[in-house]
């Protein structure tokens, strides 16, 4: 990331530019915001591009396409103008380190990281894959690594690039990286989907060694290698080599389909390999440094620029080939660099020597956003505000288990938010003493009460106001503002997957919505049967949101009979085709195990109930695949289930740990005469909990052994644990009888600071992380505040 220069335009579009993030064979790249706070990076495009009719009408075509892609694991198009004379387009930012830099800073990567990153491109690759598209220039620059998962960058944008050539050669072009390319590619020929498998088997084995699998020469040799020599695996970890080796198959015929190659790396799915923190430690500690970067960089100083206008596609400077982008015509080349990362253009024609490659911009400190802690969901209270309406959301990267559950309490009179239009800069962070609390970086006023943890997902803070509002979590900005949250009898639960936002209002209608989660506007809505009575959604994954239903009889007629009794039963609903999966019935007896929590993946269902029982299913199936007794026998509220590299661990009289995939018992902690464990939170092998009101611990997740204890006064009603790096955040009693937000150190468990601000003495402080910054709710507002 570098500062703007006096060539550089002030807007683009509707974006505000901020900093420079650098340059391709497409154009200059910039860090942008938009006017509601939205940030996005704005590829702009060459004078010599723009001013090519051909270029103009792929570039149309494909930006359109890519606009269609909807995977998980790709940075959306989100804007982009492709009439203007300077075209552009705006792509969501993912804070996190490309894989190159990644591996420039820190090394190769390890095994369990290079499966996790390969199943997820896998998944990427298909999505993109499935609206037609070709990447055609998959390499380690376009991969970034986002605490949620690794994400795939301008996919699509390269095929525009490959009818160019008059603006490059006198014919035409083929695009690509020499170190990264398809044998059919490096030979002219036509590349089809297959041609980005073998892209990815370079990327991996890149990831995993250093280096690329066919050297790390000049341009030429690259090409020749790739073409005519095989890979070189020999330091690819042995576990890896079967897979990395069938995408790097000569004959694209020989090479595995996304899909399946999906089922070789990871058979669970992607999503499970990303659970318990995906990123190495190195990779996810350059976070803080970044994010204050990044803040710093929200209003930039203003640049001196000349007093005529500047063409923004032009500068000063005659347009060349930019960061790393070689021009080879015939057989002439130029070396493409050690990490063979540099875009190349190769061409036939004969226009004199090969032109020189502007160098690529110095070294950027990784922008790493570790990944997400486990963030345990809410523990007991003397009001189940879980069962009457949570949505677990395991987030992938970190085997958080998140509950969101709408504000329930009575509306408080309305009050102007302050982020209606935009919040203003950042507060800076000074150094300060031991003891005081940090100054929050932004700050969201809420129109009433917020009384449930806020919830990051993909670039959005989702905050439970008088509707679901999503904010920009770097700088509080109102992205947008969904449906109404119902306040009687239940709340209204929301899950996160397959791209919607899923709500199931509490109204008569027993309707289950979707909603766009760039947009906040409602993509569909499917009623349930009549003999059905929906109740809690308890879960979604990428294909299927779960919900605790009751399910009455009919009579001879077809009528709905209603009775006292009616079967328990949980069901599955494809939030794609909006069709019922399954429904499977619960073996619950009357008046127990009406109050529910739980979360789902890729393939398990979890949830608990009152009567402290912990039941697991297949997701595809509903089948139940176990269940355990547990905890406080007759306490009528159930423990929230925290997931944590593949253990389930829950909070009672003792904490257990049963294995995800069979429920066999991993760990326990004893009872401590009469006091109960709650709050569970999960990182690095280590269990975070209370005991009692005046007890924090951390437990040995593997034999439940106590590695610490720290004696605090805890709040009566406390939040869950929330572990940010290297800190561990819940809330505490206050003299007045109160509650603040404590920080501690989670090596020992001391106090770090404390941190209030003069709300309502009972609202609670509901926290929840990205794994860079703590966010939390209280009373009416949401803060974002530093890690440490």
């Amino acid at each position: 990331m570098q500062p703007l220069e006096a060539d550089d335009p002030a807007i683009i579009g509707p974006y505000t530019l901020v900093a420079r993030l650098g340059a391709g064979g497409m154009g200059r790249v910039y860090l942008a915001r938009s006017a509601g706070g939205r940030t996005v990076a704005v590829k702009v495009v060459r004078a010599d591009l723009a001013d090519n009719p051909d270029f103009r009408d792929r570039f149309r075509r494909e930006v359109a396409a890519a606009q269609s892609v909807s995977g998980a694991y790709t940075a959306p198009v989100v804007d982009a103008d492709r009439d203007s004379a300077t075209p552009w387009l705006a792509t969501a930012y993912v804070l996190g380190p490309s894989l190159s830099e990644a591996v420039s800073s820190y090394g190769p990567l390890p095994e369990a990281t290079v499966r996790a990153l390969g199943a997820v491109l896998a998944e990427a690759l298909g999505a993109i894959h499935d609206t037609g598209l070709i990447h055609r220039d998959l390499k380690p620059s376009n991969v970034l690594l986002a605490a949620d998962g690794p994400r795939v960058i301008d996919f699509g944008i390269a095929r525009a690039l490959d009818g160019a050539g008059a603006a490059l050669t006198s014919t035409g072009v083929v695009v690509g990286s020499p170190g990264f390319m398809s044998p059919e590619q490096a030979s002219g020929k036509k590349v089809g989907p297959e041609g980005d498998v073998f892209s990815l088997g370079s990327v991996l084995a890149f990831a995993a060694t250093g280096h690329g699998p066919f050297g790390q020469e000049s341009a030429a040799s690259l090409l020749y290698r790739v073409v005519h020599e095989p890979a070189d695996l020999d330091t690819v970890p042995q576990s890896l080599r079967e897979a990395i080796g069938a995408c790097l198959a000569k004959d694209p015929a020989d090479r595995p389909t996304p899909a399946q190659l999906l089922q070789l790396l990871a058979p669970d799915g992607a999503a499970a390999l990303l659970q318990g923190g995906w990123l190495p430690g190195q990779v996810a500690s350059g976070i803080a440094q970044h994010a204050a970067r990044v803040m710093e960089l929200e209003t930039p100083a203003p640049i001196a620029r000349p007093a005529a206008p500047v063409d923004p596609r032009t500068g000063q400077n005659a347009p060349a080939p930019e960061n790393g982008t070689v021009v080879l015509n015939g057989a002439s080349a130029v070396d493409a660099g050690s990490a063979g990362d540099g875009t190349v253009v190769l061409g036939t024609g004969a226009t004199g020597g090969a032109t020189g490659a502007t160098p690529p911009p110095g070294p950027v400190a990784p922008h790493v956003t570790p990944a997400p802690e486990p963030a345990p969901a809410p523990s007991r209270r003397k009001v189940l505000y879980g069962a009457v309406g949570a949505a677990a959301v395991v987030a992938a990267g970190g085997g958080v288990a998140l509950a969101l559950s709408a504000g329930g309490s009575p509306k408080s009179k309305k009050k102007q938010s302050s982020s209606d239009s935009g919040p203003g800069t950042p507060a800076p962070q000074p150094s300060r003493a031991p003891g005081v609390a940090p100054t929050p970086i932004w700050t969201y006023q809420a129109n009433q009460k917020v009384d449930s943890p806020p919830v990051v997902q993909a670039n959005h803070l989702m905050v439970a106001d008088e509707s679901l509002v999503a904010l920009d979590p770097r700088s509080g900005a109102k992205q947008w503002t969904g449906p109404t949250i119902p306040t009687l009898y239940q709340q209204s639960p929301f899950g996160y997957g397959g791209g919607f936002v899923v709500t199931l209002p509490s109204n008569a209608n027993e309707t289950i919505a979707g909603f766009d989660l760039d947009s906040g506007g409602q993509k569909w809505a499917v009623r349930a049967p009549d003999q059905y009575s929906l109740h809690q959604l308890l879960g979604i994954n990428e294909q299927a949101a779960f919900v605790v239903a009751e399910k009455y009889p009919l009579d001879g007629k077809g009528q709905v009979v209603v009775t006292d009794n009616p079967e328990q039963i949980v069901v599955a609903v494809d939030i794609h085709t909006r069709k019922l999966l399954w429904e499977q019935q619960r073996n619950v007896k009357a008046g127990d195990g009406q109050n529910v929590l739980g979360f789902a993946n890729a393939k398990y269902l979890v949830y608990t109930n009152d009567a402290n029982n912990v039941v697991v299913r297949d997701t595809t199936t509903g089948a139940q695949l176990w269940s355990q007794d547990y905890g406080l026998q007759g306490f009528p509220n159930p423990s929230m289930p925290l997931l944590g590299d593949g253990t389930v661990y829950l909070d009672g009289n003792q904490v257990f740990g049963y294995g995800l995939d069979k429920g066999d018992k991993r760990m326990s902690a004893p009872k401590q005469g009469n006091l109960g464990y709650s709050n569970l939170g999960y990182r690095n092998g280590v269990v975070y909990g209370t005991l009692g009101l005046g007890t924090l611990l951390a437990l040995d997740a593997h034999n439940g052994s106590q590695l610490w204890t720290s004696d605090v006064q805890l709040s009566l009603d406390s939040s869950p644990i929330v572990v940010v790096q290297d800190t561990i955040f819940c809330s505490v009693a206050t003299a007045s009888g109160g509650a603040a937000l404590g920080a501690f150190d989670r090596t020992n468990g001391h106090l770090l600071w404390t941190f209030t601000d003069g709300g309502a003495s009972d609202a609670h402080w509901w926290c929840a992380t990205d794994g860079t910054l703590l966010y939390t709710a209280h009373d009416n507002h949401v803060y974002a505040l530093p890690a440490r």
